[in-house]
């Protein structure tokens, strides 16, 4: 299967683009997209089968549809923003890859026939979906039966009861919806028909400076996180904020379900 750059769907959305439009060269060089331990354990827990049809949904720039590719024979990854595929273009045309194909279309709404995948992945992207719901139930359209749903996405502590993390969430990256806890995840995907097969929490420790990127810290958005933090004690308390070395904690939800 020869890669031919990017496809366009006749469902797409403008939906959040500016965000993902001006960083997406940036997104190329973050070392946590590339290989977080989220991704480890989210290749680790799906089947191995070289012969399976995977999709990535709301792929960016490409590092899990890659991953994807070095294990199965098709893979496609779709996202919103031409800018961030493009740069996924770039990076697998650096690995060689000619198995993966990248498509602009929406996450609610794909341009795929029922049953057409074995897998299909979602990471670090769902806090920015607006229909959460609509998103797990075209998943489950688009597996074959039996097929295998693999999602990662960043948590809401469960401590936090003012929604503080959203709220610092959105002041870095307004295209930031909300996130979920656990709960709120595995609800969702088992209220859809899926069995869920495997559900882990990831830590990653970072520094303030590090959380923010793509983002700068001497901008205003860098400027306003910095502030809400510095003046919530609740959300650095949920965060395991230290002032010593200036770093928090961010968790995400590995999640391994079946169709």
């Amino acid at each position: 299967m020869k890669q031919t750059g990017i496809e366009k769907s006749s469902e797409t959305e403008s939906d959040g683009q500016e965000f993902f439009k001006k960083n997406s060269e940036a997104f190329t060089h973050s070392f946590s997209h590339r290989s977080g331990e989220d991704l480890t354990t989210l290749i680790e827990h799906l089947p191995a089968s070289k012969r399976s049809r995977a999709l990535d949904v709301a792929t960016g720039t490409g590092f899990t549809a890659m991953k994807l590719a070095e294990i199965y024979e098709v893979v496609i990854g779709i996202d919103t923003t031409r800018e961030m595929l493009e740069q996924a273009v770039m990076l697998s045309d650096q690995k060689s890859l000619s198995n993966l194909i990248f498509i602009v279309g929406r996450s609610e709404k794909m341009p795929f026939m029922d049953h057409t995948f074995d897998i299909a992945t979602c990471r670090r992207a769902a806090h920015h979906f607006h229909d959460r719901d609509g998103f797990v139930q075209e998943i489950k359209r688009v597996l074959k039966k039996g097929g295998t749903f693999g999602f990662v996405d960043m948590l809401s502590p469960d401590a936090d009861i003012d929604d503080s993390f959203n709220q610092f969430e959105r002041l870095r990256d307004d295209t930031h919806i909300s996130a979920g806890t656990k709960a709120y995840w595995e609800d969702i995907i088992l209220k859809s028909g899926f069995r869920l097969e495997f559900s882990q929490v990831t830590k990653e420790k970072m520094t303030f400076e590090r959380w923010l990127s793509p983002v700068k810290s001497d901008s205003s958005q860098g400027k306003n996180c910095r502030n809400f933090l510095e003046s919530n004690d609740h959300l650095k308390s949920i965060l395991s904020y230290s002032e010593s070395d200036d770093s928090l904690i961010k968790q995400r939800l590995v999640l391994i379900a079946t169709a």
